[in-house]
């Protein structure tokens, strides 16, 4: 588990405040995938970087259990 881990509402309502569906949000920083989940979440799509692969398969757990589809979300890591 990744040591900070925001909570999904705060992040939900930063991209509601500063986004319109189907734009793109970006996180240079994605730690646990706390924002590409926000996005999904939210009809936006997201782009994510993170330099630990060990983050790896959380990511991607935790898009596919909280955000229910990957489909529009580049994961790159």
């Amino acid at each position: 588990s990744h040591p900070t881990i925001y909570p999904l509402d705060m992040i939900e309502r930063i991209i509601k405040m500063s986004t319109n569906e189907g734009d793109t949000v970006l996180d240079p920083f994605l730690g646990s995938g706390t924002t590409l989940v926000a996005a999904k979440r939210l009809n936006r799509s997201g782009i994510g970087f993170e330099l630990d692969a060990k983050y790896k398969e959380e990511i991607e757990r935790r898009i596919q259990f909280e955000g229910h589809i990957m489909e529009q979300i580049k994961l790159d890591l």
